[in-house]
């Protein structure tokens, strides 16, 4: 069954909250959360990719959401 990509990074993060004393690995991150190894390294390079550009703005208007970058 497919999962929706939101709920799939709420989790990885919400454990990474919960474990913030503690480094985890990819396995355990997939174990603990029951989400697909594979799946568990994707979304941690989008959180790498997310960390390496900081200047990421997000404008929640009326009608539509807009993304832009500042540099």
């Amino acid at each position: 069954m497919r999962r929706d990509p939101v709920m799939i990074m709420k989790e990885i993060l919400r454990l990474l909250e919960d474990e913030k004393e503690e480094a985890l690995s990819l396995n355990a991150i997939a174990e603990r959360t029951g989400i697909h190894n594979l799946t568990v390294r994707r979304y941690v390079r989008i959180i790498e990719m997310v960390n390496r550009e900081p200047e990421i703005e997000v404008i929640k208007t009326k009608h539509s959401i807009i993304i832009r970058m500042r540099r």
